[in-house]
């Protein structure tokens, strides 16, 4: 049976390092991880690296049978209306194009934008859009895909704004990652619609699930929140997904709430896999 690659993004792992958190995702039998980019988190690739660190993670990853698939950076300002502030943060998206192509990543999660009033926000994708798209075109030459994340307080709230953005930069090197739990988080489209809007462009995936509370919410596992996975499998499965999905666990932010990965991602990562299997065919 074809799976989608899965991953273990380094927010789940907050009391560990880089090799660290490869060596969680070995031992929950994943394909990778998907690793922040910040200077001061311990499990992140820090924006200064050097050559010699890069290339050391990238063997140490590669010996242990994984990848650094992907990477998160916070850059945000692409679509603010100082020219500096958008200068800022392409400079720090190229710069995590070039990590990512030194650590054989494939990927590099794009916030877009801040969120805006609504009457400011087509000016504010054009500035977004005029800012990635040479960053994007850079990086299509080094094979990275930027991937814009559907996600709260940006230009991305939903998977319309996010289909917007992605069009108006009109590059190759730049695609979407699929987040359902954020845009159900936010009373965006469902699966299918979400699916539907953002496809083909869809080159990422997240996967958690949460249960709203009153004044925030609780993340719980894959089967347990308001988030119909089961649905969402099928919508991408039925469009012909065949990128990877992170396990976005959320300890970094939810010490309290998840307990370490090795006890707490097995059932979802068991869930994944089932759906997975009733969905997804064979490779001919």
């Amino acid at each position: 049976m074809t799976h989608w690659p899965l991953l273990l993004h380094s927010m789940g792992t907050p009391d560990t390092d880089p090799v660290g958190c490869l060596r969680t995702a070995a031992g929950l039998g994943l394909d990778g991880i998907e690793l922040i980019v910040d200077d001061s988190y311990p499990c992140a690739v820090r924006p200064d690296a050097g050559p010699a660190a890069l290339a050391a993670l990238r063997r140490t990853a590669e010996d242990m049978g994984l990848r650094i698939a992907a990477l998160a950076p916070y850059a945000k300002d692409f679509g603010a209306e100082a020219a500096a502030d958008r200068a800022r943060a392409a400079a720090a998206l190229d710069r995590a194009v070039e990590l990512a192509d030194a650590l054989g990543a494939g990927g590099v999660r794009v916030l877009p934008g801040r969120e805006v009033p609504a009457g400011d926000h087509a000016a504010a994708l054009d500035r977004a859009a005029a800012t990635l798209r040479p960053v994007a075109e850079r990086a299509l030459r080094a094979a990275v895909s930027l991937n814009l994340e559907n996600h709260m307080d940006t230009l991305a709230t939903t998977a319309r704004h996010t289909r917007s953005l992605a069009d108006l930069v009109g590059s190759a090197g730049l695609g979407i990652l699929y987040d359902q739990a954020n845009l159900t988080l936010m009373g965006a489209e469902e699966p299918v619609d979400a699916v539907d809007v953002q496809w083909p462009l869809i080159r990422h995936v997240h996967v958690k699930n949460f249960i709203p509370t009153p004044l925030d919410r609780r993340p719980v596992g894959l089967g347990a929140g308001v988030v119909d996975w089961r649905t969402t499998v099928r919508a991408l499965a039925a469009a012909g997904y065949r990128g990877a999905v992170t396990f976005e666990y959320e300890r970094r932010w939810y010490p309290d709430a998840l307990p370490p990965p090795p006890e707490g991602l097995p059932a979802d990562r068991d869930l994944l896999r089932c759906l997975m299997d009733e969905e997804i065919p064979p490779c001919a």
